[in-house]
């Protein structure tokens, strides 16, 4: 009964453990989290992760857990080191030592983790399979002066787990090429509106850049950091539906052009919400020419009803329109822009936003034109 009750608790956590590496499709993330479950689980002091190279057919180190800088340099040595390779790759079985320096496999060989730089006395790894192969191995150590075995249950249960994540790793990394070629795609549709207007060269360049400084200086989260540099890069990614004549007019716009103007946020977003659903990143571009007070466009969105995204992007936005010259106006200063946007802090811009913006532009002058 009491082996019984162990087996179910073993496959509840098990379970727990994929849905949670399942949750994510970000490379970095799933990694991460099968490093630190893999460690958890077997109670190890050390976890790495290597993925298969397809060109060279070497396992290279995508991530490791427990290991101090100076170890990592011999850490990754194991994955072009060809015992490794026979073992996992070519022949796909588990390999458990208990004893490295006694191992008959090992003894004879001149190992990377023999020397003090890497002091493993055990190590327990298996392969990651999907059913086009072998995509890495996942490898779990313990140091040299702890006496804990591995045993043939332990191989059977991070073999499972193996088994289990794999699939989310694979995922993982098509997702992430797919997202590759999809950015590569938006920056070239990016760079085809800025053509658009030769007043605009570059400008969706800089307000990705400009909204990062700002976000950076509001302490948000990493994944923040990403949603609004894509959404200061597409934020004017409507105007591909506005005509030229418009866009290039070298006078003042009239009332209905400025009508056909005040269409791109929408346009944009329709456009953008048909392959993404980030809320932050739908935010700065439907949402960068709405006001704090409620007088902007296309909503008339007010205050905290405008995503945190709209309320960045239309700082950012801002500094780099004034501080451009135009047709209908010479460029301001860097100094003059900041007292501009400064002096609109609750009418025009969040005043919380704006004091980041500031901050920003007192540390890192280089950034903002302020020489």
């Amino acid at each position: 009964m009491l082996r019984k009750m162990k087996g179910e608790k073993t496959v509840e956590i098990l379970l727990k453990v994929s849905r949670k590496v399942c949750s994510s499709l970000e490379l970095e993330n799933v990694i991460d989290m099968i490093l630190r479950e893999a460690k958890s689980f077997l109670d190890t002091d050390y976890s790495a992760l290597f993925l298969l190279d397809e060109d060279s057919r070497h396992l290279v180190l995508a991530g490791a857990i427990g290991f101090k800088s100076d170890q990592i340099a011999n850490l990754k040595i194991l994955g072009s080191w060809e015992r490794i390779n026979i073992e996992l790759v070519k022949r796909v079985k588990a390999i458990a030592v208990n004893n490295i320096q006694e191992s008959l496999a090992f003894k004879s060989k001149k190992i990377p983790f023999s020397s003090e730089k890497l002091p493993l006395g055990a190590f327990l790894a298996v392969p990651l399979k999907t059913d086009s192969g072998i995509i890495g191995i996942l490898m779990v150590s313990n140091h040299k002066k702890r006496k804990k075995y591995f045993t043939e249950e332990d191989k059977k249960l991070l073999s499972t787990l193996a088994n289990n994540v794999s699939i989310a790793l694979l995922n993982a990394k098509l997702y992430k090429n797919t997202k590759s070629m999809f950015l590569n795609t938006i920056t070239s549709l990016v760079t085809a509106v800025d053509a658009k207007d030769p007043y605009t060269h570059g400008h969706s360049e800089r307000v990705a850049l400009y909204a990062v400084g700002i976000a950076e200086e509001m302490k948000t989260l990493p994944d923040f950091l990403e949603d609004i540099r894509l959404s200061g890069l597409l934020h004017d990614i409507g105007k591909i539906g506005i005509s030229d004549s418009i866009l290039s007019k070298s006078t003042m716009l009239n009332d209905e052009e400025f009508k056909k103007i005040h269409e791109h946020p929408n346009i944009g977003l329709r456009i953008v919400a048909s392959v993404i659903n980030s809320k932050n990143i739908l935010g700065g571009i439907a949402e960068h020419h709405e006001r704090f007070d409620g007088k902007g466009y296309p909503r008339q969105l007010e205050g905290k009803h405008i995503s945190l995204t709209g309320r960045i992007v239309a700082v950012a936005d801002a500094f780099d329109t004034i501080t451009t010259d135009r047709p209908y106006q010479k460029a301001f200063t860097a100094k003059e822009a900041l007292l501009e946007i400064a002096g609109s802090a609750g009418t025009h811009f969040d005043p919380g936003i704006v004091k980041a913006f500031q901050k920003s532009f007192s540390k890192h002058p280089d950034l903002w034109k302020f020489k």
